[in-house]
């Protein structure tokens, strides 16, 4: 089951056809392993962070409609 292996750290993307890694493949892995960390150690402020960000976003969004 998907869950499982994000579970247990397992890479959700397989290595290249050559044997090599995916390079862009393993920062975004590395990147959303960390965004969950982040999650489960401080959801407040992972919830806090969401909202500011989405919040400027729609400051910018609204700014460019005028």
């Amino acid at each position: 089951m998907i869950t499982d292996q994000v579970a247990e750290g397992q890479p959700s993307r397989p290595r290249s056809e050559q044997g090599q890694p995916d390079v862009t493949g393993s920062k975004v892995t590395d990147l959303e392993q960390q965004a969950r960390t982040l999650i489960r150690q401080r959801p407040v402020v992972a919830v806090l962070a969401a909202v500011a960000v989405g919040y400027l976003v729609a400051r910018l969004v609204s700014r460019g409609m005028r």
